[in-house]
């Protein structure tokens, strides 16, 4: 049976199918001073591009997107293989890879994967969303080969000063006058470094790495706000509490707009990267 989370998550996914990939399949994200096209782009570039057999698994993979990216490189060797909860979203999948990789609806606290399979380990905003994290970390240690790598993006520290900070400055007392909790979503050890830190070392990971990353969401408020929504607190407000989260955020980023008329949006996450020994 799924938790209470993990059931929200299949209703959300349904509901919502491949929002994530609309959301920031196209969004740039700033790494080390760098500008780069996606956070998706950032794990797709995580794989080696070499000519030799090489496994790849997307763990939570969604509608596909990032597993696309991967086919689209026609690399000798590369096998691809996504796995997700949702059968909505792997349905979408199937459509967009046209067989192009192995897809297993399932858990990540239950690879149904053989032990040393893998060569890389893919997640793009899913680790920190997952129940008994140690269990998914052991799973994905277990399939990894020695020497493979895993490469996240989670959830990172917020960025001050932009529209986030707004947005979250309204909805926290929304949230309270409903007396709706946070959602309960995940492990809060994997929304900070240290946390990492101990959670992928104690399952035997090393080399761990984290870049704090700013994911450049700049836009029309209108176009800001339609972003913001899609988050999984404010898609559990009342419709009337929805409607005056609106007005409130459309009216309080107006001091925000720039000469073009957008205002500046800022999603701070991080990518965390660590291999198996060899």
């Amino acid at each position: 049976m799924p938790s209470s989370a993990e059931s929200y998550l299949l209703d959300y996914h349904q509901r919502l199918v491949g929002v994530t990939a609309r959301c920031f399949a196209r969004t740039p994200v700033l790494r080390d001073g760098r500008t780069f096209p996606s956070t998706y782009a950032l794990l797709e570039a995580a794989v080696p591009r070499e000519a030799r057999p090489l496994t790849v698994l997307d763990v939570a993979c969604g509608d596909g997107y990032l597993l696309e990216l991967l086919a689209a490189r026609q690399q000798p060797g590369l096998s691809l293989v996504g796995l997700d909860m949702s059968a909505h979203e792997l349905d979408a999948a199937r459509v967009r890879l046209r067989g192009a990789a192995t897809l297993h609806q399932g858990r990540a606290q239950e690879l149904p994967l053989a032990d040393g399979s893998v060569d890389v380990v893919l997640s793009h905003l899913a680790l920190m969303l997952m129940d008994d994290v140690e269990r998914v970390l052991a799973e994905l240690r277990r399939v990894l080969r020695p020497g493979g790598t895993v490469s996240f993006v989670v959830n990172g520290d917020m960025v001050r000063g932009d529209a986030m900070e707004v947005f979250v400055g309204l909805l926290r007392p929304l949230l309270a006058s409903e007396a709706v909790p946070p959602a309960p979503l995940g492990d809060a050890r994997v929304r900070t470094v240290e946390g990492l830190q101990a959670l992928l070392g104690g399952a035997g990971f090393e080399d761990l790495r984290t870049h704090p990353l700013a994911i450049q969401g700049d836009g029309e408020p209108r176009a800001v706000w339609d972003a913001l929504r899609m988050t999984y607190d404010v898609d559990r407000l009342s419709p009337a509490a929805l409607a005056s989260l609106e007005a409130s955020f459309l009216r309080a980023v107006e001091p925000l707009r720039r000469a073009g008329g957008s205002i500046p949006l800022r999603w701070g996450m991080r990518q965390v990267t660590a291999t198996t020994p060899t």
